[in-house]
């Protein structure tokens, strides 16, 4: 993809993660059952869906409703419209044992995402697990931060995961007709895990191993189809 055919940067930051990448977490951290996992800006639900389908018990809100606007699977577990920096309380802030996955906003506002981690971190029971570029942490004015909230792990991406904006995941190639929603990744992300009972860990950083090149294929039809850009595979075998 070309500078010149790159859809623009959306406006609130609505990037729509892979859910292998949720997968791939939660085969490096062991997450609690009794704890429910809330993805406060969940777009089209993929974190909750992923958990949900790991036998997590997982819900998500987000600033605008576009899960269940989009008709997609498992709308139960979309819990309403919410403002996560916002003045108003959610029932899940109530929740005692509560864990918080997200893949926060990063450059819509100045700052956003570490108020979105601030505002987890106090919140959460449990685990906070933010989706971030690498390059997050590397910076001169969060070192304060880091040393005050280290994370208990940070896990690094080897394939690099991508994360078009909403708005473009249904987009073709004009010579090809092919979707080009999830095709590279252009920026390295990491896990950033915190563990609430551990509040002053010495941070270990991991390698999340690279997929197959058979596995990519995979992953990436699996959202493609769960997204709508390609039909079901019983629908396709039927056409």
């Amino acid at each position: 993809m070309t500078a010149a055919t790159r859809p623009e940067r959306h406006p609130q930051d609505w990037y729509v993660e892979q859910t292998w990448t949720s997968r791939a977490l939660m085969e490096m951290v062991a997450f609690d059952r009794d704890y429910v996992v809330w993805d406060p800006c969940c777009g089209l639900g993929t974190i909750p869906q992923a958990f949900a389908a790991a036998g997590v018990a997982a819900v998500g809100t987000d600033l605008v409703d576009r899960w269940s606007a989009q008709t997609l699977g498992m709308p139960h577990l979309f819990m309403g419209t919410h403002d996560f920096l916002g003045d108003q309380t959610h029932i899940l802030e109530r929740w005692a044992l509560l864990s918080i996955v997200f893949n926060p906003p990063y450059g819509c506002k100045p700052d956003i995402a570490d108020r979105f981690v601030r505002q987890a971190l106090s919140l959460a029971s449990g685990k906070v697990c933010a989706l971030l570029p690498i390059g997050w942490r590397v910076r001169e004015k969060r070192f304060d931060f880091f040393q005050r909230f280290p994370p208990a792990e940070i896990l690094e991406f080897c394939d690099r995961p991508s994360m078009p904006p909403g708005t473009a995941l249904h987009d073709r190639d004009p010579r090809t007709g092919k979707p080009t929603a999830w095709r590279r990744g252009i920026t390295d992300y990491a896990w950033y895990v915190w563990d609430r009972h551990i509040p002053k860990p010495d941070t270990i950083i991991r390698l999340i191993p690279p997929r197959s090149a058979e596995q990519k294929v995979a992953d990436r039809a699996f959202d493609l189809m769960r997204v709508g850009v390609l039909p079901p595979l019983e629908e396709r075998a039927a056409a």
